[in-house]
């Protein structure tokens, strides 16, 4: 890479892939920058610029990098809309009962924290007649069970059983997953880790979404993506009205069926979008003077 001669080094991400992280430690071009996949500063000496979302930063969000920030308009990203055809799924012999209101919790069980796994319970107190559906994934067994005994604790906190309204699925392929999507009711948006490929690919099947946006850009991803859409009567500003939508969404189907048919109008508005691109282009033609 060395004898590339490269004047600008683009990273989507740094801090998943561990070699990606290696070659980012190494100074391979006059500037490198890393883009929001992995969506929280690098860290490093060598990597120079943040390349973000204007809709997803916080105002204080220069303070957050060791990198110079650099917010692109919108999502910050010309995002293609997945076509994968949902799959037949015999989702009662997993134990979920399409009679009740299926709230989805698509995000990588790690993503959920302790401090907030009263807003379960709360809703299901509010709904009744409802289910989570978690995926498990590929995590291991131990986490699993881990994430399961806190939920017990949560819902036995509010004389709940979590048996009677938590479902944690196995791995989905895309297929699977698609149909997952379809099947939900409403998508629940993980708090203080916001979903972004995951919430994006909800958006095809009509999901009402609620959110709740943090201090940092990985609590905002889906925020954003909302603010982009015009959808705004989702967003909540506190814990407290977090719960209160999306027990208002399970509770009143014709609400319901109002927000998913918005997120169906306006899903074009986050798909292909040229500007992230052209500001882009135009940050890079900068470097030449």
């Amino acid at each position: 890479m060395y004898q590339a001669q490269l004047d600008v080094l683009l990273y989507p991400e740094v801090g998943i892939d561990p070699v990606c992280a290696q070659l980012a430690a190494l100074r391979l071009a006059p500037v490198q920058a890393m883009a929001w996949g992995h969506p929280q500063t690098s860290g490093l000496p060598t990597i120079d610029v943040f390349l973000s979302s204007e809709l997803m930063e916080p105002p204080d969000g220069a303070g957050h990098y060791t990198e110079q920030l650099l917010p692109l308009p919108g999502i910050g990203t010309y995002y293609i809309p997945l076509e994968v055809d949902p799959a037949p799924v015999d989702w009662q012999a997993w134990g979920v009962d399409p009679d009740r209101v299926l709230y989805l919790c698509a995000q990588s069980l790690f993503k959920y924290l302790p401090q907030y796994d009263e807003v379960f319970p709360r809703i299901a107190r509010e709904v009744g007649k409802c289910q989570f559906l978690f995926l498990r994934g590929r995590l291991s067994q131990g986490i699993r069970e881990r994430f399961w005994q806190r939920l017990r604790r949560a819902f036995q906190a509010y004389d709940l059983a979590a048996e009677e309204y938590v479902v944690l699925l196995p791995e989905l392929s895309p297929a699977e997953y698609a149909a997952y999507n379809a099947l939900g009711d409403i998508y629940l948006d993980s708090l203080g880790w916001s979903g972004g490929n995951t919430t994006l690919e909800a958006l095809p099947h009509g999901l009402p979404i609620v959110t709740l946006p943090g201090s940092l850009l990985r609590g905002r991803h889906t925020y954003a993506i909302l603010q982009q859409m015009g959808i705004l009567d989702t967003i909540a500003h506190t814990l407290d009205e977090y719960v209160q939508i999306a027990s208002q969404l399970g509770l009143d189907p014709e609400w319901r069926e109002q927000m998913g048919q918005q997120v169906k109008r306006r899903q074009e508005r986050v798909y292909r979008d040229r500007t992230p691109i052209r500001a882009l282009e135009k940050w890079l033609q900068s470097l030449k003077t």
